[in-house]
């Protein structure tokens, strides 16, 4: 292994030690015990004390009042504040969660600079959106940041990006997903929001929220982006003990 192969091994290494640290942190990814979808009618929760309801955007109940973004912490819980579209939910993060106890690792595959690709941005229009299904059946109108075009295994792909041209999101399955890999992935992509070339670096694909708990409401992947080759690069499932 030359001093470049080194390098990039141990950045995947560092990247894969921080997704394991961000999915079973206290109150992290895996610690999710429910998606409480909320109305202005006052009703009672499964594992709080009180009534909850809504003024506005803002979630109330058992004395707290907690605005769009924020949170609060409740004996040793996380409540977050969870919108999409005009739906408002409240969010339970407890680090007694079974489902974070029970996962181990994340297995993915080795790091392969093959699988580091170029690809060329192409930014959407402003205020151009993508309806996405969500995998609890809700279509949700997200922002489109734009178009990446990338060959791979010699097969020239045009993959849908929401979010913000710099800061993006992409959703992808392949040829593995469902069999080696979860059903299906996703790419963070960071860029300066210009057209042109842009950096798809599969190795960082990770696993979506819902495959550490089962209250997320993960997007699914936009046709297109379903790809018909295999990608063996990036996180396959989670290891649980």
């Amino acid at each position: 292994m030359n001093e470049r192969e080194r390098e990039f091994d141990e950045s995947w290494q560092k990247w894969h030690e921080a997704r394991l640290r961000m999915v079973t942190a206290p109150h992290g990814i895996a610690s999710l015990v429910a998606t409480d979808w909320l109305s202005l009618d006052p009703q009672r929760l499964d594992s709080l004390d009180g009534e909850w309801y809504l003024d506005g955007a803002s979630i109330v109940g058992d004395s707290f009042t907690i605005e769009q973004g924020g949170e609060v912490l409740l004996g040793g819980r996380v409540l977050r504040h969870f919108r999409r579209d005009d739906q408002v939910a409240l969010r339970i993060f407890d680090p007694e969660a079974p489902t974070r106890a029970a996962v181990a690792d994340i297995d993915a595959f080795a790091p392969d600079e093959s699988w580091a690709l170029i690809g060329n941005f192409t930014p959407a229009a402003e205020g151009d959106t993508l309806a996405v299904d969500e995998i609890d059946g809700y279509v949700e109108n997200e922002s489109l940041a734009g178009t990446i075009t990338v060959e791979i295994a010699g097969e020239t792909v045009e993959l849908l990006a929401t979010g913000s041209p710099t800061n993006m999101q992409v959703v992808i399955s392949d040829a593995t997903s469902g069999s080696e890999t979860y059903r299906f992935r996703f790419l963070r992509i960071h860029h300066d929001g210009s057209e042109g070339d842009i950096p798809v670096d599969f190795n960082r694909a990770y696993l979506p929220p819902c495959v550490f708990a089962d209250f997320y409401v993960c997007p699914l992947p936009p046709a297109q982006n379903r790809l018909t080759m295999p990608v063996r690069a990036g996180e396959k499932n989670v290891v649980t003990r």
